[in-house]
């Protein structure tokens, strides 16, 4: 498993995935808003990909996705929601950031 994240500047785009390890591959994605998670075959969320990324995150004072440094996440499952911890590094400036994401049931299934 490799990650990988990138930020479209021009789409305002911000994707983090982990990658897949040997005996996982890609199996559905969540569409929740602005917000689209990629999930495995495992069940686990491995990609996340935030359309309009600088007004989605604005609560967390990011400005500036163009100088990203590194970004990574992790994933809760909840029953009714996901729970992402979101960390950013944009040039020195380190940013944490955790968002609730609630889904509608027809997706928890």
């Amino acid at each position: 498993m490799s990650k990988t994240f990138y930020y479209d500047k021009e789409n305002d785009i911000l994707a983090i995935h982990k990658g897949f390890d040997k005996d996982e591959s890609f199996k559905t994605n969540i569409d929740a808003g602005d917000l689209i998670l990629d999930v495995s075959s495992k069940e686990k969320i491995r990609g996340i990909e935030i359309l309009n990324a600088t007004d989605f995150l604005k609560e967390f004072d990011v400005t500036e996705l163009k100088d990203l440094v590194d970004a990574d996440f992790t994933a809760q499952l909840k029953p009714t929601s996901i729970v992402l911890t979101i960390s950013l590094k944009i040039g020195e400036k380190e940013i944490p950031a955790k968002i609730a994401v609630p889904l509608p049931i027809r997706q928890l299934a």
